[in-house]
């Protein structure tokens, strides 16, 4: 047999009914043995003052005759010297040694008894608390009643209050169950919310997992035949340098395409291991070697742009520091003002700090700045309509914001540029603590 699951809003429902119950349970149960030890209290006290003056009585002068002395519907007393005078004194108080008694229960009825002894015999005192305690028994049967009418109001006001309370959580476990991958059966028995819950997520995971799994495996093909091609694409290129005389414009290109090669592997490389969260070792990078490569990577496609790049890095400084991802940061940010910015002049500056790269084109858009390293995002620059032939695919930037992140480096954006009143500046910054 299966254990029941119960929802959050019964468990609500139950935890402040099973509270209040508890509480006011407490609250009548004080009550009912205050009423009855009050009772009792009020009993003996009566019971005394009644044995007092029984006892003044057989202090005055002369014997006073044994037997029956009160005989009331509430008070009895009879008074024994000797044994005699005891023959209707009930044999449950007869036998009774001096003292005082509380509830003695006979045929039906409640008695408070005190024996004592005095000068003149044994002063037996029989006080019938019936009615007293037929009160206290009302009493209780009363708070009794407005116990449960308090536990049952409650049970109503808590299923209120679990619904504007528990409502929010109960909807988004029911739109989280409709999204998940997996959906139950129309005939599945119904389950509490953190089953449901617990199983969506499940499901989640699950497709998670599997989709990590393709990724990767997509990830080591796509790195098998990359370098496959890229690795007989290589071995030509050089066998084509070394078999023939080539002109200089054209050993010139025939080495640009081996370091392009050896660029892609590297930046497969690189990305793969970000991708798997595995960190580079960091190596001495030249900033102006690097900045170099990437400018002399994209020449081509920056004079076919009209785009001139202008370098301001002063020679030897250094950074201890990925290269590779160096090189795809500012790859990307040169091909973002090669596609948005031309015809116009970058200029990148900077040292160990930080580089900045300045473009004096037509800027960006303010309401464009806040999404520009967004993924996938297809906003443009302000002239984006002069140049609609541009791919404009939205991964470079974002790219580059995220190397930076996983590198410690912060990317920035200001538009128009500071000091020159239009364009755009791109800020790297290698330790934005300092």
């Amino acid at each position: 047999m299966k254990a029941r699951h119960f929802t959050i809003t019964q468990r609500v429902i139950w935890a402040v009914t099973g509270t209040v119950a508890l509480l006011v349970g407490l609250q009548t149960m004080l009550a009912y043995f205050t009423m009855h030890v009050q009772e009792d209290e009020l009993t003996d006290d009566m019971l005394h003052r009644e044995v007092q003056h029984l006892i003044v009585l057989a202090q005055r002068p002369g014997l006073m005759a044994t037997g029956a002395l009160v005989a009331s519907p509430r008070v009895q007393a009879w008074l024994t010297r000797d044994g005699a005078g005891g023959d209707d004194i009930p044999a449950e108080v007869r036998s009774l040694a001096p003292g005082l008694y509380q509830e003695i229960r006979l045929q039906g009825q409640v008695w408070h008894v005190a024996v004592v002894d005095t000068e003149d015999g044994r002063l037996s005192v029989v006080l019938d608390a019936t009615e007293s305690e037929s009160r206290v028994y009302r009493f209780g049967l009363t708070l009794l009643a407005l116990w449960l009418v308090c536990v049952v109001a409650t049970a109503f006001i808590a299923r209120g209050v679990a619904a504007i309370a528990v409502g929010p959580i109960v909807a988004a476990t029911r739109s989280i169950a409709r999204w998940s991958p997996e959906q139950e059966p129309a005939d599945a028995p119904p389950r509490d919310e953190a089953s449901t819950l617990m199983e969506a997520f499940n499901h989640f995971r699950d497709r998670a997992d599997e989709t990590v799994a393709r990724e990767r495996e997509f990830a080591a093909n796509l790195d098998h035949e990359i370098r496959t091609s890229l690795t007989a694409i290589r071995t030509d290129a050089e066998l084509i340098g070394l078999a023939a005389p080539l002109a200089p414009e054209q050993r010139q290109r025939v080495l640009r395409i081996v370091a392009s090669v050896d660029e892609i592997i590297a930046t497969t490389e690189s990305t793969l291991s970000s991708s798997a969260g595995r960190a580079v070792d960091a190596e001495p990078v030249d900033l102006r070697e690097v900045v170099r490569t990437v400018c002399d990577a994209m020449g081509d496609r920056a004079s076919s742009g009209q785009l001139s790049i202008a370098i301001d890095v002063a020679a030897g400084e250094s950074l201890v520091a990925d290269r590779q991802a160096l090189l795809t940061v500012c790859r990307n940010i040169v091909k973002n003002a090669v596609e948005h910015a031309a015809p116009a002049q970058l200029t990148i500056e900077g040292g160990r700090r930080g580089l900045t790269f300045r473009d004096d084109g037509p800027g960006i858009a303010a309401a464009e700045l806040p999404h520009v390293f967004e993924r996938y995002h297809q906003g443009h620059r302000s002239d984006a309509d002069a140049q609609p032939g541009l791919p404009r695919r939205g991964l470079g930037l974002a790219i580059a914001r995220r190397l930076c992140d996983l590198q410690g480096w912060r990317l920035g954006v200001r538009s128009p540029a500071p000091g020159s009143g239009r364009g755009a500046a791109f800020t790297l910054e290698f330790d934005p603590a300092a």
